[in-house]
């Protein structure tokens, strides 16, 4: 992205684009540590495919959106 189409942005572009990356970022760190922890503990096999789903609510509009997918089991 440029700095001109940066500063184009609005602020709820800005603000959703923040949410978005801290979501991404967050969510990808808890859940590398989740599946660690879960091959640690013998409960999930390296390779495996688990099944994960991510939600996203607004209460205030009363809307949800879900994202599922199959996540393998890293070594």
């Amino acid at each position: 992205m440029t700095k001109d189409s940066r500063d184009e942005m609005t602020a709820s572009e800005v603000a959703m684009r923040k949410f978005l990356k801290q979501l991404g970022v967050t969510a990808h760190q808890e859940l590398a540590a989740a599946l660690a922890q879960a091959v640690a503990d013998g409960k999930l096999l390296s390779g495996a495919e688990v099944a994960v789903t991510a939600r996203v609510e607004v209460a205030d509009l009363q809307f949800t959106h879900d994202v599922t997918a199959n996540l393998v089991v890293p070594e």
